[in-house]
């Protein structure tokens, strides 16, 4: 063989082998890169109902009720974390591709992808149409993935982020942590008595006269908004079942008042220390217990020093003119 046809054998070997290579790559990348079905159309805005059971769990429902969510755990139906749900909505979305970690149902046991093993997470519309079912297995090697499964299926993908644990709550951790959603800018009287005592009262200008210690002053107008917007949207960090007597709260350690300008009221007992850095408190209008942080109610009951701070001499006057008792 001359080395013409040499050269020109060598040149269709080596086209050869680069046609072959690519040809892997494009299919290695088609298997890695492998759209989700469950995931592909799926609109986290069309999401009506969501359940979801973990393994040793009684099971969590989510229902949508215009644009709010509920919770439904055993018999009793709660509100929902919206932004909790929302989150875990969007997660699914994202799922749109992900590495192909087997497509062998015997490796389901080792992905914890197993009916027995994963948290199974199904969605669906308004019609009752399931737009996405997922079974969602252990952590992936870089611990920031998840091995998931569309429900019935046999292959099994390896999905950047971490989806088992946002989907694997606490039934707390589902439910709307607000005690109450008030409109703070329509308080026009708010009392504090027991370990401390405080008034503020909006006078006929809207601004916060205040009696703190015995004195009457005006209040510094931030300091005062600020308590009354903390009370209008307090947050609890967990809920307690019943009424424990070590929250002591039929001899509360402090009763907070706020009358709104129609007249309503709300009234929030503050029991016992849960521990160190928690209260109990209950509504005088619900039945629910809750923990609140200590600082939390810190902000509920400002100090004469912080509602003072910058008062002038005009500022204790118009105090006085708002509660003359007080003079």
């Amino acid at each position: 063989m001359n080395g013409k046809k040499m050269l020109l054998l060598a040149v269709v070997l080596a086209a050869l082998a680069a046609l072959y290579f690519l040809s892997e790559q494009r299919a290695a990348k088609k298997e890695q890169k492998t759209e989700l079905p469950l995931a592909a159309d799926f609109d986290a805005s069309r999401a009506a109902a969501i359940r979801i059971t973990a393994p040793g769990k009684a099971a969590v429902a989510l229902k949508k009720n215009g644009g709010a969510w509920t919770l439904t755990a055993g018999e009793t139906t709660f509100a929902a974390d919206t932004a909790a749900v929302t989150s875990l909505l969007e997660q699914i979305g994202t799922m749109k591709s992900a590495t192909v970690a087997s497509k062998n149902p015997k490796n389901f046991e080792s992905f914890d992808v197993t009916d027995e093993k994963a948290v199974d997470v199904k969605i669906e519309d308004a019609g009752q149409k399931v737009t996405a079912h997922v079974l969602l297995g252990k952590n992936g090697p870089d611990i920031f993935s998840t091995y998931v499964r569309a429900k019935d299926a046999q292959a099994t993908y390896l999905v950047p982020g971490i989806f088992k644990t946002m989907a694997d709550r606490e039934l707390k951790d589902w439910r709307d942590k607000k005690i109450w959603a008030l409109d703070g800018d329509k308080i026009t009287h708010y009392t504090v008595a027991g370990d401390r005592n405080l008034q503020l009262k909006k006078d006929s200008a809207g601004s916060w006269q205040a009696v703190c210690a015995g004195k009457a002053f005006a209040a510094k107008q931030s300091s005062a908004a600020k308590a009354l917007q903390s009370f209008a949207t307090l947050k609890a960090v967990d809920f307690i079942d019943g009424q424990p007597k070590e929250a002591r709260l039929d001899t509360p350690l402090r009763t907070i008042t706020a009358i709104f300008d129609n007249g309503t009221r709300e009234v929030l007992f503050v029991g016992a220390d849960k521990n160190a850095f928690q209260h109990f408190v209950k509504p005088k209008s619900q039945q629910q217990v809750f923990i609140v942080e200590k600082s939390e109610l810190e902000g509920l009951s400002p100090s004469c020093e912080i509602l003072k701070e910058g008062d002038t001499v005009a500022d204790n006057a118009t105090g006085k003119a708002a509660y003359p008792e007080k003079q």
